[in-house]
């Protein structure tokens, strides 16, 4: 492409004025097409190999802008997105925030919304309520059985949106995304399938209470094995464990498996579903690292999960007390929820209402059916949340008045997949050759690299995660916690994450090999990020440079430890 139309271009939808040139692309383009623009280009500081060692060095925003374009240049082909976040997530650009860690992801005209009902309707709109059942057909039945209008309807959007055929599945509503892990736990039939399978190569809270409720009952779990670095399945031996119990002639049980790391943006194969349904395993399909369009064109009508837990925490924000996830559960599977639960508080079915509705029809001391605590679900949610959009302002408003709206997925659609999908990529893989210019001052024969990646650095297949150690000028890891704070403290959504399982030495001789726990920093991008998100990323880690900042944060994080 050449260098001037380029230019001209990108200063075009830097601005956000430039027709979008989406239309002239064909559907079909092959992902190859995207990585040879990629490498066939030249002008970028990205491919000349150069190095920053300070912050004062990196070029402004606008340069980086350019940057970006040269090397990708298809993501010209997404200032729809642009437009999109000028026009109606207006709110994001004004907030200092950046990635919506810290609030939800409503955009503008339903910020403008919930101004004008906070007088009549106190949020959350919606209110879920719940109640605690003994056996995994009591909770399908309170979950499927006697929906209201607006209930009816939630369910449809969402079973619509995951293209999955209601005749198939049941929908649950749960809490949040480790409520739903909680319930496959308690109920799952271990008693007559012995076995649990898991594929993270990061510790989650929902898998590892999952892994905890399966000990309490008897089961001895195992994980997935991931190469150093990569963090990509050891494949041979993950087949070894799915094939082994129908080898052996033994009982099988729960194969739990993200199509996605949340962490490290690793993607996985499809066919690992099929593999283990091959074995007679019941497969649990945790799709919650995935973005809003890869969800809707999942192939469930191929591999037809047994179980899917789905979050829309992208797209419906994390921080809103009306936060929940979706268990869905394959009709024909429902018999392998059968077993007493170890803890019945862990199997909590869940209705959603608008607020006014349980005001009216649930008085607070009903002892059967009770409303989430709000300010507890608050703090534990990692799921999505809904707003309601109520066509009156009075709360004696009518049931059929009233429809959930899902602003996040509706502007997905008008994206696109494959826009959607062009964008996060230039985005993620700019950031982190971004990252891999940042280099300590020092000699030309030892390079001192500020940055460490961690995961699939080139592959267009990755997903919109990345997970990196910053370390200080004499090589040390910076803590990640502390990173996590000092990003917190300028408004930007990094966190700290642990990998595990990842398997270092001889690949063939285990008495060789060593599994690794490592610490890091993780940082997701949504559909929603813009590139000046990611350029401030870029621009906080590049303050990691500074020795003197460095230090001057450790003694600081040392006082604030001695103190607590």
């Amino acid at each position: 492409m050449n260098s001037h139309f380029i230019q001209e271009a990108s200063e075009a939808c830097f601005n956000g004025c430039c027709a979008s040139p989406f239309s002239s692309h064909s559907v079909s383009e092959k992902p190859e097409e995207l990585e040879f623009s990629v490498i066939t280009t030249g002008a970028s500081f990205l491919t000349r190999d150069k190095k920053f060692t300070s912050q004062e060095s990196l070029p402004r925003l606008r340069a980086s802008f350019y940057d970006l374009v040269t090397a990708f240049p298809d993501y010209l082909q997404t200032n729809q997105a642009d437009h999109l976040r000028s026009t109606d997530y207006q709110n994001l650009s004004s907030s200092p925030h950046v990635f919506g860690q810290q609030q939800p992801l409503f955009s503008y005209s339903q910020f403008r919304q919930i101004s004008e009902l906070e007088s009549n309707l106190n949020p959350p709109f919606l209110t879920l309520y719940c109640k605690q059942v003994s056996s995994g057909k009591e909770l399908i039945s309170f979950s499927s059985e006697e929906e209201t209008q607006f209930q009816s309807r939630m369910r449809r959007r969402i079973t619509g949106f995951m293209n999955l055929d209601e005749s198939e599945y049941h929908m649950i509503l749960t809490q949040d995304r480790s409520s739903a892990f909680k319930i496959v736990a308690e109920l799952y039939s271990f008693k007559t399938n012995p076995n649990l399978l898991t594929v993270y190569n990061y510790e989650d809270e929902a898998v590892e209470e999952m892994i905890r409720i399966s000990e309490k009952k008897g089961v001895k779990p195992e994980s997935a094995e991931f190469l150093w670095p990569s963090t990509e399945i050891h494949s041979e031996k993950l087949k070894r464990r799915i094939t082994r119990s129908k080898r052996r002639g033994k009982k099988t049980g729960l194969f739990v498996f993200p199509l996605q790391s949340l962490v490290t943006g690793a993607s996985y194969s499809y066919s690992w579903l099929s593999l283990a349904h091959e074995n007679e395993w019941h497969v649990l399909l945790d799709t919650s690292a995935l973005s809003s369009k890869d969800m809707e064109t999942l192939g469930l009508s191929l591999f037809q999960p047994d179980f899917l837990i789905c979050s829309f925490t992208e797209v419906l924000g994390q921080d809103n007390p009306s936060g929940f996830s979706c268990l869905f559960v394959k009709k024909s599977s429902s018999p392998a929820l059968s077993e007493e639960p170890t803890n019945p508080a862990n199997v909590t079915a869940v209705k959603a209402e608008p607020a006014w509705k349980w005001k009216t029809e649930y008085p607070e001391d009903n002892d059967e059916i009770t409303p989430v605590d709000h300010e507890d679900h608050k703090a534990a949610s990692t799921s999505g949340s809904a707003i309601v959009e109520i066509e009156s302002s009075s709360v004696e408003i009518e049931e059929d008045k009233a429809m959930i709206e899902f602003r996040g997925l509706d502007d997905a659609d008008s994206l696109g997949l494959i826009l959607i999908s062009r964008r996060s990529k230039s985005l993620t893989l700019w950031l982190i050759r971004a990252l891999m210019t940042l280099q300590h001052p020092g000699t030309h024969q030892k390079e001192m690299p500020l940055v460490k990646i961690y995961g699939p650095k080139t592959k267009l297949s990755r997903g919109p995660s990345i997970s990196f150690n910053i370390f200080d000028w004499q090589g040390e890891k910076v803590d990640p916690l502390m990173v996590e704070r000092l990003a917190e403290r300028e408004k930007i959504g990094l966190r700290c994450a642990y990998l595990h399982k990842i398997r270092i030495g001889n690949k063939r001789r285990s008495e060789e090999a060593m599994s690794l726990r490592l610490s890091v920093v993780s940082v997701s991008l949504g559909f929603m990020t813009n590139f000046e998100d990611v350029f401030k990323v870029w621009e906080f880690v590049s303050r990691f440079l500074d020795a003197d900042f460095v230090e001057k944060e450790k003694w600081r994080k040392k006082a604030l430890d001695k103190h607590k």
